[in-house]
């Protein structure tokens, strides 16, 4: 009798102890492969949105602080000093050719002056007569004391109020139909 119970005893602590071990050893697979899991997405999803918060803001100082050091970020600047920028500047010496227009000499007169960190914008319009239609292009200066002014690249002395309904002289004097500004 002591020997079957010995047996049962024996049997139960092996075979218990195997299914307790087979039942632990599933429960903390499935348990951990679940909350892995669980965790995984819940801290990509945590961790992406601190990241990116951080990194903006980091990022937003850094450009506050030093893009002045990468860029020139063209500004409005007074009248006087438009007048002496396009003093300075030779893009109205350029000879007007076919492959050279007027689109030329104010592209080239908005880079230069963007370069230089003034606010300038290439003015493209269309114009007609009692006789045919065709456009011009010029440029835009954004100054602190008079707003927008308007200057041909091609003169820079001469000044022009542009504006649709509104006329201009090259060479008679035309109606304004169209009028685009790309700054």
């Amino acid at each position: 009798m002591k020997r079957t119970i010995l047996t049962i005893v024996i049997s139960l602590i092996v075979f218990g102890g195997a299914g307790y071990w087979v039942g632990y050893s599933t429960g903390y697979a499935a348990g951990n492969s679940e909350g892995w899991e669980k965790g995984t997405r819940h801290g990509n999803a945590q961790g992406y949105e601190k990241g990116y918060l951080a990194g903006y803001e980091n990022g937003k100082e850094f450009v506050a602080t030093h893009l002045d050091q990468y860029v020139t970020i063209p500004k409005a600047v007074s009248y006087e000093e438009v007048v002496e920028f396009l003093k300075e500047d030779r893009t109205d010496e350029n000879k007007y050719t076919n492959n050279y227009n007027c689109i030329s000499f104010a592209d080239d007169l908005k880079e230069h002056a963007n370069t230089h960190g003034i606010k300038c914008a290439l003015v493209s319009f269309d114009l007609e007569d009692d006789y045919e239609s065709w456009g011009h292009a010029i440029n835009a200066f954004e100054t602190t004391d008079r707003g927008i002014v308007y200057f041909d690249p091609q003169t820079d002395g001469q000044r022009y109020d542009i504006e649709v309904g509104g006329y201009y002289s090259l060479p008679t004097r035309s109606k304004i139909i169209k009028v685009d500004i790309i700054w």
